[in-house]
Order: C-alpha cells, then structure tokens, then sequence
C-alpha cells in the first residue's frame, strides 16, 4: 500500500542567496551529502535555492546539470554514465560518504540507472564505507527497463514542448514560466525562465535496460513528491508512474507545481532533511 501524506505550502516572499556547490569531502563523520539533478531544460544554478537551505541545515549539496541539456546528440545512457562517474561514484567509492539522491522529472530515467551497485545496504555487505542512503523522487519519472520518455507520457509531445528546435534534434519548451513556474513569485519567475535551455531529443526517445530502484536495499527509502498543480507532468501522470513501478513508496503531496525548489526552498529544504534523518534511521 502506498502511504499518502498532505504537505500543504503556503507562498512566500523568502529570497535565499544564491551558491555554488562545493569540493567533495572524504569526513564519514558528516552527515550525508545530499546530491541534486534537475530535470530536463534545467541548469544546475535551478537547484541553488534548495541547495542553499540544505547547507544552512548541516548537509552538504552537489548539484548536477545534466550533460543531455543543450545537446543534440546525447541519449539517456550518456546522462547515467556522466551521472554516474562525475558525482555518485566519486562521492561512494572514492570518499566513503553516504548520499541521497533527489531526483526532478526527467532525472528519475537516469538517477534511475546510475544508482548500481551503490546502495549502502550493498556496500555494508561488502565490507565497504558509505553509500546511497536512499532515494527522493520529486514529480519524477519512474522508468521500467524498455520504457522511453515519450512512450511513458503516451507517445506524442506535450503541447508545451516544440521538438526540433531551435534546431534539428533539439526540443525547446513554448512557455517555460507557466510550465514549470505557475507558483513561483516574480522576478524569480522570469529569471528562471531565461535559464531554460533546448533538450536532447533522443534522451526523450531511448531506453534504459536496467533500473534499480526497485532493489530490496531501498524498501522503505523510497519517497515520492507528488506535486499537485503540476502543469508540466500532469497529477495523474504522476500517479500513474508510482502504481506502475510495482514497489512501494513513500508519497508525499506537495501543494505546488513543477518546481517548489524554486517556489518553496526552505519549505521543501525542511521535508527532504526529514526524509534525510528516516534514510539515516534506518541503518
């Protein structure tokens, strides 16, 4: 059974200074270093407010831009491998530490993949220091192996979304404001609607073959937020993905639409910390 939860947002005018994310850091007594990876059309500053509260909080952040924006040429495997080899294992592998991983929209296809092998529960087995404490997908899709983007939003493009352009093998997005930032306030809205880049197309049409966030090691450290007024992926897409991914999560229903990390940081800040401390619990 899927646990539903109402987290209710209410506007604010808050404005949080902006950050750059920081160095790895190899001390297993820190808390875990929460990873950030906006969706698609999204830069890596998108995720700076969210990433801001995290660190006032105690946590550091890494935030990455996925190597698909921009990119006519890049398919979803590229996002897995850059995802992967550039931030998860360094920061597993290399330093020891543990991580959760927040997920937005189309990062869940890659984050998805690029998880492997890199479970804490995994790595505990194997005698080995830190891992991926857990996951947070927010209004993300939750791809099965076979599935595309565009198979899993019913095969045709949203009205909101302009394939091949500005150029062959791009999609560029008409109204990113009312897309992807119908709550958030002004002039935070345009702002970040003039960061929104064109997006590999083929990233929208090629599969991943395995997924892994179904494994035993994230029973229970699974958490969906399921953002209400999406305008971009739709609620009922949403709910569509949890029931068909066939293994339980934690739903939380956020009041906003596409993008609370800019709409509600400190808000949002204050759910994933708590989803945080339930990952850490649990080992």
């Amino acid at each position: 059974m899927l646990k539903l939860h109402m987290v209710i947002f209410v506007n604010s005018p808050d404005v949080v200074s902006l950050r750059l994310s920081g160095p790895l850091k190899s001390n297993m007594n820190a808390p875990p270093t929460i990873v950030l990876v906006p969706g698609a059309f999204h830069v890596a500053s998108s995720m700076d407010l969210l990433s801001s509260q995290l660190e006032e909080a105690g946590y550091d952040t890494q935030i990455f831009e996925l190597v698909t924006v921009n990119e006519p040429m890049l398919k979803v495997q590229d996002d897995v491998t850059a995802l992967a080899a550039e931030v998860l294992f360094p920061l597993v592998e290399k330093h020891g530490k543990d991580v959760v991983l927040y997920l937005h929209s189309y990062a869940g296809f890659p984050g998805s993949a690029a998880i492997e092998g890199l479970s804490k529960t995994e790595r505990l087995s194997a005698g080995k220091q830190g891992g991926i404490l857990g996951l947070v997908y927010q209004s993300a899709f939750i791809p099965t192996p076979g599935d595309t983007l565009l198979q899993m939003v019913g095969g045709t493009y949203a009205p909101w979304q302009d394939p091949n352009t500005p150029t062959i093998g791009l999609i560029g997005v008409v109204d990113p404001k009312t897309t992807f930032y119908a709550d958030v306030m002004e002039p935070l809205a345009t702002k970040a609607a003039d960061r929104i880049l064109p997006h590999s197309l083929l990233s929208f049409n090629t599969a991943l073959s395995q997924t892994f966030y179904g494994i035993p090691a994230y029973n229970g450290r699974r958490t969906f937020l399921h953002t209400n007024h999406d305008q971009a992926l739709p609620p009922f897409a949403q709910e569509a993905f949890v029931a068909a991914s066939g293994v339980e999560w934690d739903v939380q229903n956020l009041e906003t639409s596409h993008s609370p990390f800019l709409s509600e940081p400190k808000q949002l800040a204050a759910i994933v910390v708590a989803k945080v401390q339930a990952f850490v619990a649990t080992y």
